[in-house]
């Protein structure tokens, strides 16, 4: 993890300070390795700490056994108190040999909304006979958004926890966290301060990758210049450009331009087959946004870019405003520009016809 020192003493400030919050952030920004960090710093000053990853959950016993997998991670005196409780309450939990999964395949007709909502009382449980307060991220939150109801029947427990818990809500999507979190009609209004995670800062990232290079007898040399400038901070991009060139780089030497230009090449080649999944997943007109994005040089609402890539210039905005909701489009300087360099430099390689000339071949003509 390079530097992010700053954001995990603030977060880590708000934690012990009882302050819930929202960490917004692009996929591979190192959202989740950041709570791990504040978790363990957390976890030293004697907080019960819960990281429950709710990506892709589709159903109410999913998300229950998604936080009884989160409370394994405890250890010592509070986990024995935790698995009492369990015992106790009987309702097929526990913190191994199965748990709620093996209960639900005994019986599938279990009420699991009930005990979702005796789960989400845990921390409370916790704080009263113990006096332990917690930590518990919830990481990609805006994926309860499929489970009809999710979202208030959480914010309906955790609302009165205020001195047994603090909650850390982590997501990839703007727009959608954006509904979870500020939009009036959603239970979960105001519920935790905003914080976004930016791109690295590109000094800290140049003294990262030199002092690695450093500690194994490499020099970056005339790479860093070209890596810093392709990566644009982009956390998991920047370490792994990093690690291609050094590769290409034999301890006692320094890298020159020619590492940069092989590390880059090795690494479109490696990821080719996810830059492509990634553009098979966006609709129509938000491939004719990122193609543009990354291939012209016009101006984005002009005619010019409309034409050369097939879409109306009402079309334009729409587009546009979905790609930055999901994360897909940050802007730099007052400019619209695709987040992840690697699927910038795949469009680019494609052009504006790509050779295979299937791209566009099931999306008709210009669409709305």
């Amino acid at each position: 993890m390079i530097d992010r020192d700053p954001e995990a003493d603030e977060l880590l400030a708000l934690a012990e300070g009882g302050h819930s919050f929202r960490l917004v952030g692009a996929r591979r920004y190192g959202k989740t390795t950041l709570l791990r960090r504040v978790l363990a710093a957390a976890d030293e000053r004697g907080l019960a700490t819960i990281l429950v990853d709710l990506q892709d959950v589709l159903s109410i016993p999913e998300i229950v056994v998604r936080i009884e997998r989160g409370y394994e991670r405890l250890k010592g005196p509070i986990r024995r108190h935790v698995e009492a409780l369990f015992r106790t309450w009987n309702i097929g939990l526990s913190l191994g040999g199965g748990g709620f999964t093996a209960t639900l395949q005994r019986n599938p007709n279990v009420d699991a909304e009930s005990v979702l909502l005796r789960l989400l009382e845990l921390p409370a449980a916790l704080f009263d006979k113990q006096g332990t307060a917690s930590l518990i991220v919830f990481d990609e939150i805006q994926d309860v958004l499929s489970v009809a109801g999710a979202d208030g029947k959480i914010r309906s427990v955790i609302q009165h926890q205020t001195d047994a818990a603090t909650y850390a809500f982590a997501g990839s999507a703007p727009g959608v966290m954006e509904q979870l979190f500020a939009d009036p009609k959603r239970p979960l209004l105001e519920g935790a301060v905003p914080k976004d995670l930016a791109p690295l800062p590109l000094d800290d990232v140049a003294d990262y990758v030199t002092d690695r290079f450093g500690r194994t007898g490499r020099d970056i040399g005339a790479a860093l210049t070209p890596l810093l400038e392709f990566t644009r901070g982009h956390p998991q991009r920047s370490m792994m450009l990093a690690h291609y060139v050094w590769e290409r780089t034999k301890r006692g030497s320094a890298a020159d331009e020619a590492a940069w230009v092989l590390a880059l090449d090795e690494a479109s080649k490696d990821t080719a087959r996810v830059m492509r999944a990634i553009w098979e997943a966006l609709p129509a007109n938000e491939r004719r946004i990122a193609r543009a994005l990354a291939v012209l040089g016009s101006p984005l609402h002009s005619e010019e870019t409309a034409n050369a890539v097939g879409i109306k210039r009402t079309s334009i905005t729409r587009a546009l405003d979905s790609m930055v909701d999901k994360a897909d489009v940050i802007h730099e300087d007052r400019r619209a520009r695709l987040t992840d360099p690697m699927f910038e430099l795949w469009l680019q390689k494609r052009g504006l016809t790509p050779a295979s000339g299937d791209d566009d071949a099931h999306e008709g003509d210009l669409t709305d």
